[in-house]
């Protein structure tokens, strides 16, 4: 795989959580409190997994709701399907633990090496009132921020990447997207024609008819030298 940097990008568009911000861990310490405070037998991680592949990601897919709300109510799904006495408040700081992730320890570095040669942006699933905390422990690099609060769409929508690109008023061919979802960005970057970086942090295998990015890292590291930056 031969990464293509002609013609020269002048955006680098990035998804947040999962790629920059460590969600994952953030949230499955919030999941393990409470599937403690239910008395829950089942394994965090099981749990985790269970609510996002079963639960958050359908929710994308259907009527818009706030992120938050997003959260509570998949949140909530999850434990109804493990038999917990569910409370109305369930899930509803779930967006509260997602505000206190941290970057990856790799992340920052990577963005102000990036940042003296490209504009960078983010594309989030999330909403504002979570990302922008995620942007100030990322000392506010990014020149466009675009959430699916916005746009009231989530991706794999189109909305999203379209906006960032009208707002940062740059042509789809000069710009390179990075992201670690192969459910919700490989799916539609590929196809807008954004060359895509999947950085797959959990060593996962591309799904039967994910669209193939262009370049394939294991974190943020190799970056810099591939876009010579």
């Amino acid at each position: 795989m031969v990464f293509i940097l002609d013609p020269k990008p002048d955006l680098l568009t990035f998804d947040c959580y999962g790629t920059l911000i460590d969600w994952d861990s953030a949230l499955r310490v919030y999941m393990a409190d409470l599937l403690r405070r239910k008395n829950l037998s089942v394994e965090p991680d099981q749990f985790y997994h269970r609510w996002y592949y079963s639960h958050a990601l359908r929710l994308l897919q259907g009527p818009f709701l706030i992120y938050r709300e997003l959260l509570k109510q998949s949140i909530q799904a999850a434990l109804h399907e493990y038999g917990a006495d569910v409370d109305h408040s369930d899930g509803a700081d779930c967006g509260d633990a997602m505000a206190e992730a941290e970057p990856f320890p790799d992340t920052v570095d990577v963005l102000r090496q990036l940042a003296k040669t490209y504009r960078l942006a983010i594309i989030s699933n999330s909403q504002d009132d979570i990302v922008c905390r995620a942007v100030d422990r990322m000392h506010n690099l990014f020149s466009v921020v675009i959430t699916a609060e916005t746009t009231r769409a989530y991706k794999p929508d189109s909305a999203l990447f379209e906006l960032v690109l009208e707002r940062a008023a740059v042509p789809v061919e000069r710009t390179v997207h990075i992201a670690q979802s192969q459910y919700v960005d490989l799916p539609r970057s590929v196809p807008m024609g954004f060359r895509t970086i999947w950085i797959n942090r959990n060593s996962q295998t591309l799904n039967d008819g994910t669209p193939a990015p262009d370049e394939i890292l294991p974190d943020l590291r190799g970056l810099p030298a591939l876009l010579n930056a």
